[in-house]
């Protein structure tokens, strides 16, 4: 069990950290690559799967990652569609990935994790969150206070003279966060994808605004988040991930 501090401050405009969703069956419309029979019976995890992490040493998953490191590993990009058979995963786990990808690219990937997952199955998200002071500090903003940029993790902003504009730019390795995730905006890609439609959406970690958070318990589940108090404590044990379970 991640306790974290158990805390809960809220605000109004803040989504419910409990959705209890209509249970009701949208189908799927994007059609499963070829089946891949490393992944029979494995829960998927977006991304590399070290050797150090808790998700490695069950020896449940399997990870789904652009440069396999080890024989755990398949190639996969997340914007194709996974090679498993509908309804056939029993967890999937994206830890600090999308952000990495353009926004709007991500409605199509959120509609094939609901298409694999079994009924009952739990998909796991977390990324940064951009509500954080800690990350606000690494950003650079525009003149309405829209993140432009996080200097950290590959972005760059600078003064176009040619153009008499501001240039925007990222670090085109795959390393650089793409867009800045707030609870407002990953809940607009919930909207925007078939996990609108599951049977529970837990939120259960994100800021409300950079003065109020939720930061609930919830059960590991073999989905263990590393980027999370108790065992990150960079922001003296407040959030630093938004962390949100989807139960189809």
């Amino acid at each position: 069990m991640n306790r974290g501090q158990g805390r809960r401050r809220r605000a109004g405009a803040a989504p419910p950290f409990r959705l209890a969703c209509p249970g009701r069956d949208q189908g799927d419309d994007r059609v499963s690559q070829a089946i891949h029979p490393a992944l029979a019976g494995k829960h998927l995890y977006f991304g590399n799967l070290t050797t150090g992490e808790r998700q490695y040493a069950s020896g449940r998953f399997m990870g789904l990652a652009l440069f396999p490191q080890h024989s755990r590993e398949i190639r996969h990009d997340a914007r194709e569609s996974l090679p498993v058979a509908d309804g056939s995963v029993e967890k999937i786990q994206s830890q600090d990935v999308f952000e990495h990808l353009p926004y709007d690219e991500l409605p199509p990937v959120l509609d094939d994790i609901h298409r694999a997952l079994k009924p009952g199955g739990i998909f796991r998200l977390s990324l940064p969150d951009y509500g954080s002071p800690l990350l606000l500090k690494r950003c650079v903003f525009d003149e309405e206070g829209q993140i432009l940029a996080d200097l950290r993790m590959g972005g760059s902003v600078a003064w176009d003279r040619k153009g008499k504009r501001r240039k925007v730019e990222f670090q085109p390795n795959g390393n650089a966060h793409l867009w800045f995730p707030t609870w407002q905006l990953v809940w607009g890609l919930i909207r925007r994808s078939k996990l609108e439609h599951c049977a529970e959406i837990r939120f259960h970690h994100y800021f409300v605004n950079t003065a109020e958070y939720v930061m609930l318990d919830y059960p590991e589940d073999e989905m263990f988040v590393m980027r999370a108090p108790p065992h990150d404590r960079r922001a003296g044990g407040l959030p630093i991930s938004l962390i949100v379970d989807f139960v189809k």
